[in-house]
């Protein structure tokens, strides 16, 4: 797992010190700037999951840290904490205009603060790791939610759908048109998860026309049923000859597996019954457990 890790701007010693050890006693990796302009460097060498950053500070001022931020195209998604001194709505609305994307005034409850900083880092990797063609979680979110369930010690399937024969058929119709095509096959299989699970099911874009579902075992079948259901039903809308694609789909469990060793496992399961699945592919859904 990656150590999630935090900017801490703050040029005064004992606040500093005393967010350092509220987060650093929560399992954050924290990195501390005692200005702007180093504020600005670490978040750039560094790549944070937050930036904690105060409002008067020596050099570069909170304010000016969070705007040059935001109006980098490599660092604007960086969620932001202002901290600072300056109390009232007026000084509250100039950080937020800044770029904060949520303002606290000193002194601060450090149950609070925690909270936020959590709040903060789950809503900007959920956004941050979204593939762009289908707005559905990539890999990074899809490694996380295997690790959760493993962690969970829950029975969870894990299943990767593919489309055979996919690759000729987008050099056929082209990137604009397979991009929708891709589009579209999400929003089935989101949508045959929903009915599977009532909303609690996962599912993931790997990339291409590769996606990842993780879900209880008692809903693997209902969502199978209604991914295959949903292909054939749309199939013949796709643009170009769609007659040779199908629905591939490799299946595999967490029994057995442990946190430190289970993704790998599953990755490699899953690898085994894909190929296995589409070397035996030839008409109709495939479906292959390993």
């Amino acid at each position: 797992m990656l150590l999630k890790k935090i900017v801490i701007a703050e040029d005064d010693d004992a606040i500093a010190h005393m967010v350092n050890m509220a987060l650093g006693d929560a399992g954050f990796l924290c990195l501390r700037a005692r200005d702007g302009e180093e504020a600005l460097k670490l978040v750039k060498a560094h790549d944070p999951d937050l930036l904690v950053l105060d409002v008067m500070m020596p050099r570069v001022d909170g304010h000016e840290v969070a705007r040059r931020l935001k109006a980098d195209v490599m660092w604007s998604r960086t969620p932001i904490l202002m901290l600072t001194a300056l109390a009232g709505v007026d000084n509250e609305v100039t950080g937020l205009e800044a770029g904060a994307d949520v303002y606290m005034p000193k002194p601060f409850d450090l149950r609070e603060f925690g909270a936020r900083c959590k709040a903060l880092i789950r809503a900007a990797r959920r956004e941050r790791d979204r593939n762009p063609t289908t707005n559905l979680p990539g890999s990074r979110a899809i490694d996380e939610e295997i690790e959760g369930a493993l962690k969970s010690g829950k029975p969870t399937t894990v299943i990767h759908i593919d489309i055979l024969h996919w690759d000729a058929y987008a050099d056929a119709i082209g990137i604009a048109r397979s991009e929708d095509t891709v589009k579209n096959l999400g929003q089935w299989l989101l949508d045959a998860a929903r009915k599977a699970s009532g909303g609690g099911a996962f599912i993931g874009h790997i990339g291409g026309s590769d996606f990842i579902a993780v879900l209880a075992p008692s809903q693997s079948d209902v969502f199978i049923d209604h991914a295959e259901n949903a292909f054939d039903a749309h199939k013949t809308t796709l643009p170009g000859d769609a007659s040779a694609l199908w629905l591939v789909l490799a299946i595999t469990n967490t029994e057995g597996l442990n946190l430190q060793t289970g993704a790998d496992e599953l990755g490699r399961r899953l690898g085994k019954a894909m190929k296995t699945a589409k070397a035996n592919g030839k008409t109709g859904h495939v479906k292959f457990t390993g």
